[in-house]
């Protein structure tokens, strides 16, 4: 009776060839993927905080009061 290894079928040890080649790209592209996550939510972080502060000045600018002097000020017309 013969061994059904794929070292004794070819077109089963292709077939695996294949798939291993096949796993070997997805695993590369997993990790380029990966890394691109990674990098967005660095960017995402940075604009968070960002978002933060300018929310923060927002909010101050909202509870100073208004420094002009309205006798010092031009008509529009001027």
């Amino acid at each position: 009776m013969s061994d059904p290894t794929p070292a004794a079928d070819p077109t089963l040890a292709n077939r695996v060839t294949e798939l291993e080649i096949m796993v070997m790209h997805m695993q590369a592209d997993f990790q380029k993927v990966n890394s691109v996550v990674l990098e967005q939510q660095r960017e995402i972080d940075a604009l968070t905080k960002s978002l933060d502060r300018l929310g923060s000045k927002v909010d101050k600018l909202g509870e100073e009061p208004e420094k002009r002097d309205p006798v010092q000020e031009r008509p529009p017309h001027y």
